[in-house]
């Protein structure tokens, strides 16, 4: 969590650069430097000097050691740095707000949290402080400090939804999904919401395996946004975690029009939707490559079409297909169905992977019943 280090450098003293006519100032340099951005040669500079460097200003030193640090996010040494520059009297409270923003990024969040407290009043107006100190409070796990603090955070801001989103976010976190289904249609009809932002919360929604929650967000959004790949994306794999690959399927299927490369999830989710005919269609549309090959074999098995998979063999060994263990059975499965059993037995002579090796054995015991007696195979 950043933020704008121009807030302290700004209060760095910037005394002349040259202490004598030979001699150069660096930490002074280094100030200049970082107030304008040049954070590399501000660490440059620091390189020629040390805290036990003869007449060196340690505030100085040590604030603008920090902030570079910071910058180039070297966080141990920044908050350390920070430490060192309170104790040798650094007075301007945002210093605490640096060095919070140092042990935010270490992960140390009890600290951070004290840090922010020690800079009292005077970050209360920046809003990055108030994100800061809520996220950390809720990887403490206080979560009504969490929520008591976007809160007031809400108050004191009231033009900045962000404050709401993050605790739409929170209660998901917390599983309270029809807490934050509520909350997040106020954040939204507040917001003006985007795609993107219907899209995040039904994701999250969705990944707390709140189905129906998240297809409300979902829905609304496709209603709002007819053309955005993300939102019918999402929606697409909401209804497949839901359970109907149908849904998804349809949706995917109508997006493709435009989207051409999704043309290959939407036959495959018609096909595991029990729709072999549709995702048929669908696999006829998508440029030749393997998966493609490998996808209307198992349309085809599925279709019941067998000689028309064993009439494949050639084009499926051109694409490299051979090397794939399925294809290998589902082509040995085919030529069994057509009644050509050799064919079938040198599919099955390649086979190797433990699963598979049982369904040939299976499948041979098929073809010696057919062998012993040609009507069990009518």
């Amino acid at each position: 969590m950043r933020l704008p280090a121009i807030l302290l450098i700004a209060l760095l003293a910037a005394p002349a650069l040259a202490k004598r006519s030979d001699e150069v100032d660096y930490v002074a340099l280094a100030s200049l430097l970082a107030r304008d951005g040049e954070y590399d040669r501000a660490d440059d500079a620091l390189k020629h000097v040390t805290a036990d460097t003869p007449g060196i200003d340690l505030v100085q030193y040590h604030t603008v050691r920090g902030l570079v640090a910071l910058e180039k996010r070297r966080l141990d040494e920044a908050a350390d740095a920070f430490a060192a520059a309170i104790v040798a009297g650094q007075a301007d409270p945002l210093v605490h707000l640096y060095r919070a923003q140092a042990l935010f990024g270490l992960e140390r969040y009890g600290d951070a949290v004290a840090a922010l407290e020690a800079a009292g009043d005077a970050v209360d107006g920046l809003s990055g402080a108030w994100l800061m100190r809520a996220h950390a409070q809720w990887m403490l796990g206080r979560r009504q400090a969490t929520f008591d603090t976007l809160r007031a955070a809400g108050e004191r801001f009231p033009g900045n939804v962000s404050f709401l989103r993050r605790q739409v976010f929170y209660l998901i976190d917390a599983g309270l999904y029809q807490e934050a289904a509520a909350l997040g249609r106020d954040y939204l009809a507040r917001a003006e919401g985007k795609a993107e932002d219907y899209v995040a919360i039904g994701t999250a929604l969705r990944r707390g395996r709140s189905f129906d929650e998240a297809l409300g967000f979902l829905e609304a959004a496709a209603l709002r946004f007819p053309d955005d790949l993300a939102v019918a994306k999402a929606l697409a794999q909401t209804w497949v975690e839901r359970g109907d690959p149908y849904a998804a399927a349809e949706i995917l299927a109508r997006v493709a029009v435009r989207e051409p490369a999704l043309n290959a999830e939407a036959a495959e989710l018609f096909r595991r939707a029990g729709h072999p005919t549709r995702a048929l269609m669908l696999n006829a549309r998508i440029p030749d490559s393997p998966r493609k090959l490998k996808q209307r074999v198992g349309i085809l098995i599925e279709l019941r079409r067998y000689d028309q998979v064993a009439g494949m063999q050639d084009a499926l060994y051109r694409a490299g297909l051979y090397a794939d263990e399925d294809v290998r059975y589902a082509l040995a499965y085919a030529h069994y169905r057509a009644g050509d059993h050799a064919a079938a037995e040198k599919h099955l002579s390649a086979l190797t992977r433990a699963d598979l090796f049982r369904k040939a054995t299976e499948l041979r015991r098929l073809m010696q019943d057919c062998a012993d007696a040609r009507w069990t195979c009518a």
